[in-house]
């Protein structure tokens, strides 16, 4: 499987995990998940950066198309109409589609928050990757002037490596289960090895070093 497949599988597994949550996590869980979400990121920056990281998700939230989702709920005299056509399934339906949309919101809102705690880690984390990256160039230019191999066979392990965990950060937006911030710096050391091995052991491209 090449990288480019190996990516479409994840992206469209997260796009998944996004829009099926909502069908098998009721309203209360929801509710429940997002005090958690907050709870935990309040334990690892305080309450005066958890309150400085909701108000800036509040801003951002409000330019994203969650609004328009929200409003697409049957209430009202929408409600009314189901009622009186389809007393029966058809508003057992249309409570069990605004529960979704209600979800749907929710998991929006819980994936800016954790895009505001991914910038606040992005600050910290950058010189590691950073440094990963060099050193991967550093050890892959000691390769080629000590005429050393450079395997095709590591980069394609290696890559099956990296690839899952570079998408580590849009699972980490999706995922219905609350998590603690700090998975982020654990994530960014787990991926730094790998990360500069890969880069040890790829090959010239158009005959460049």
């Amino acid at each position: 499987m090449n990288t480019s497949s190996h990516l479409r599988i994840w992206v469209a597994l997260i796009a998944a995990t996004f829009f099926l949550t909502p069908l098998w996590r009721t309203h209360e869980a929801m509710d429940m998940y997002v005090a958690q979400e907050l709870r935990l990121t309040q334990e690892t920056f305080g309450k005066s950066v958890t309150n400085e990281l909701a108000t800036r998700a509040a801003f951002v939230y409000r330019f994203l198309p969650s609004h328009a989702v929200e409003s697409a709920k049957i209430e009202g005299d929408g409600m009314k109409r189901t009622q009186l056509i389809t007393p029966g399934p058809g508003v057992a339906l249309a409570v069990s589609f605004n529960k979704y949309i209600e979800g749907m919101v929710q998991l929006s809102y819980i994936a800016v928050i954790r895009i505001m705690i991914l910038m606040v880690w992005l600050v910290v984390l950058a010189p590691v990757f950073i440094a990963s990256v060099i050193d991967g160039f550093a050890q892959r230019a000691i390769k080629r002037a000590e005429f050393g191999a450079i395997r095709p066979a590591a980069y394609t392990l290696t890559s099956l490596i990296v690839v899952p965990l570079s998408m580590g950060p849009l699972l980490y937006l999706v995922i219905p289960i609350a998590i603690s911030p700090l998975i982020t710096p654990m994530w960014a050391l787990v991926t730094a090895l790998p990360l500069a091995l890969m880069v040890s052991n790829m090959q010239p491209i158009f005959g460049r070093n």
